[in-house]
């Protein structure tokens, strides 16, 4: 099993390159773990391949599907897409793709890194800051897996496949605690930043902002503002003063100043070559006009791009906005270089705008960078957490941060529940499409309130949703495969 593990990581090796550079996979020869993390070089390449299952899971259809549609700012009409959608997803057929499987190969690779790299005779510094990577990718996994499933098999150890086979469910206290282990551990040993050729690895920064989340989801405020702080006082981060360049359409902006950790593709539009490419822009963009080169009605020029239209904005996200907020034509679509569209979805319903495009894709591959963590959530977490803990002063500052790069009037003080709808309602601006809303409502235990409140557009799923949904079901096929797993309430 463990060389199997390690043929798997090392197949999809993956090198992280600058900050224009790719994850390039790399064929390694089948070499046994024993034999194998002998010096710097291999052990870096073991954990290249950890960070490999991130373009597995972030780059999938199903995970854009299961955090962001089927909540209150995305619908969807496609046929191919509406069982996350309308709630119909049973332990038969979950929706979730291969999320669970990606995240626990990745996690068994992860195991071994830290225990091999550990002992592996290389210098300190890397061995530790490898060791850190690894622990950090680790807790990411875990989370992704909590996040949708709540109680999962946890371990960190070396098993092999008869052991893990028979693991039960961890409950989900459990798991957040070896989640905010491994942060705690990757925070002291990964550096502030790296070096031109290391752009894009797991840093101090994105350790410590992922570690204030999971305090956050845990209701501990007082650790979450410690956590949050450290990454502002790191000065390392800053808000990009235009909230477009953050998603420029020509792929500009990746790893930039805002950016704490994001999963990192490539597409060279230059030579037309799809390096670690993914869908997304086309899921995204507006409806391509059949047998036209225009989309919605509106010539994007030279362009190629399938756009599909399949995630939408609901008109409660478009009612979000305030006015004059310089995210409203970002986020939502009403036009493109002077052009407005001609063909809406529904009526006042606009596209998803210029964020979720990719200009130098082509066809169906977007070589657009994801984010998992920015700089911006850091300091709502910050307001969440201060305001949770009663300290509306503090929460008000740190909301009114996000407020004026949006060029919005600052808040003035205001009461404790009042200023946690606004900072759920600036999440869920920010954040529309970069898989955080599903999780932000079940953590506020809003999720069942959130799906009804949008059943003019989409009405199957307000009908359906109930409070099990809050997690989706295990597959019918692990749980054959392993029997000590014992499925959701509700499947």
């Amino acid at each position: 099993m463990k060389i199997y593990l390690l043929m798997c990581l090392l197949a999809g090796s993956i090198l992280i390159g600058g900050c224009e550079k790719a994850l390039d996979e790399e064929a390694k020869t089948f070499i046994a773990p024993d034999n194998f993390f002998t010096n710097g070089e291999q052990c870096t390449q073991a954990v290249n391949g950890v960070y490999g299952s991130l373009n597995a899971i972030y780059g999938a259809p199903e995970f854009w599907r299961i955090v962001d549609l089927g909540t209150d700012l995305s619908y969807t009409e496609d046929a191919n897409n509406l069982v996350p959608h309308e709630y119909t997803f049973t332990s038969g057929n979950t929706g979730t793709g291969n999320v669970w499987s990606v995240a626990y190969t990745a996690i068994k690779n992860a195991n071994m890194v830290v225990a091999r790299v550990s002992q592996a005779p290389i210098e300190e510094q890397l061995r530790g800051r490898l060791v850190g990577e690894a622990k950090f990718l680790r807790a990411l996994y875990y989370f992704i897996l909590s996040n949708f499933w709540g109680d999962v098999p946890v371990w960190t150890d070396e098993l092999d496949v008869n052991a893990v086979s028979q693991l039960a469910r961890t409950p989900l206290t459990e798991v957040r605690a070896q989640i905010i282990k491994d942060l705690s551990e990757a925070a002291e040993l990964l550096p502030l930043s790296y070096g031109a050729s290391d752009v894009g690895r797991a840093t101090k920064g994105a350790a410590l902002a992922l570690l204030a989340k999971v305090y956050l989801y845990n209701g501990d405020w007082i650790h979450a503002q410690q956590a949050g702080l450290q990454v502002v006082q790191s000065g390392q981060y800053s808000l990009l003063q235009n909230y477009a360049d953050v998603f420029d359409v020509h792929n500009r902006s990746k790893n930039n100043a805002e950016s704490i950790f994001e999963v990192q593709f490539l597409r060279d539009a230059a030579t037309s070559t799809n390096i670690k490419t993914h869908q997304q822009t086309s899921y995204y963009m507006p409806a391509r006009d059949p047998g036209r080169s225009t989309y919605a009605g509106v010539d994007f020029g030279s362009y190629v791009i399938d756009g599909w239209s399949v995630c939408r904005p609901t008109l409660k996200l478009v009612r979000m906005f305030e006015p004059n907020d310089q995210r409203k034509d970002v986020v939502l679509g009403y036009g493109y270089n002077g052009q407005t569209f001609t063909k809406w979805p529904r009526p006042d319903h606009p596209w998803f705008g210029s964020k979720f495009w990719d200009l130098d894709a082509n066809a169906q591959a977007s070589g657009k960078n994801l984010y998992v963590l920015r700089y911006v959530d850091v300091l709502l977490m910050l307001a969440e957490a201060y305001n949770e803990d009663g300290n509306i002063a503090e929460s008000t500052k740190w909301l009114n941060e996000v407020r004026k790069r949006a060029e919005l009037n600052e808040l003035a003080s205001q009461s404790q529940e009042d200023l946690r709808e606004e900072i759920m309602k600036e999440r869920a601006i920010e954040f529309a499409g970069e898989f955080q809303r599903r999780w932000d409502l079940v953590r506020w235990g809003k999720l069942v309130e959130a799906v009804k409140s949008v059943a003019d557009d989409n009405p199957v799923g307000a009908a359906n949703i109930k409070q099990f949904h809050n997690y989706y079901p295990i597959s019918a096929e692990e749980i054959i495969k392993n029997p000590n797993l014992t499925q959701n309430p509700g499947y």
